[in-house]
């Protein structure tokens, strides 16, 4: 799974905020790792027990990104609205840094998943050789090689090109609360005629107002005229 071959262009040095140089920075290797995973977290979605672990010196930042992994909102957010092979794509991604290279390893990563579970796909990330030799224990992953010389624009990093979900989530969704596992049948072919009548009441409604308002404009343009 791990048969790619090496670049040749130099590997990118890591951003400021993902290493950790001394010991006031935790807060910002704990943001980089919030975005590096889920691009913004609003206050209610923080892990205040893993942060809490992390600046007490109880964690490392690699234990870190377990941790975050496995919360409850990355599985609401991504695990449980992804398909396996694209969960195993997004965690290569993130965790490595890195797309996914072609469709034998993501089938070699997801076959983890189905076997071992979000933790064991996790774990098996973390704790390769390819991980350990790019980030070590005290580095926020980071996408390498995303700068290159021969370039004038990087590429759009991947925590804000990845999209939390698919099609497939979405096609799922279309029939997950339907009665069994069936799309309505007022869905079934297209918009409702409920909702299609709505619809063409709010756009007659709304054309007789602009045309109200266009000849209220008209009538006071001519009644200044004169003057």
């Amino acid at each position: 799974m791990n048969a790619h071959v090496a670049g040749f262009a130099q590997e990118d040095l890591a951003p400021r905020g993902h290493r950790m140089d001394n010991a006031n920075n935790a807060d910002e290797l704990i943001n980089a790792a919030y975005r590096q995973l889920f691009f913004h977290t609003m206050a209610a979605d923080r892990e205040p027990f893993l942060e809490s672990q992390f600046k007490n010196g109880q964690m490392n930042v690699q234990q870190l990104m377990r941790g975050l992994c496995l919360s409850e909102r990355f599985q609401r957010w991504v695990y449980q609205c992804n398909s396996n092979y694209e969960v195993a794509s997004q965690l290569v991604q993130r965790l490595l840094g890195r797309e996914v290279n072609g469709e034998k390893e993501k089938i070699a990563w997801s076959i983890v998943l189905v076997q071992e579970g979000l933790s064991g796909l996790v774990d098996g990330l973390l704790n390769s050789s390819e991980y350990m030799a790019a980030f070590g224990l005290d580095t926020v992953p980071y996408q390498r090689r995303r700068l290159l010389s021969g370039r004038p624009t990087g590429t759009v990093p991947f925590n804000v090109s990845l999209p939390r979900y698919g099609s497939y989530w979405r096609d799922v969704a279309v029939t997950k609360w339907a009665a069994g596992g069936q799309v309505s049948a007022a869905w079934a072919n297209g918009v409702p005629p409920v909702a299609q009548k709505f619809g063409l009441a709010l756009s007659i409604v709304g054309s007789f107002e602009l045309a109200r308002v266009f000849i209220t404009v008209v009538v006071a343009i001519g009644s200044t005229a004169g003057h």
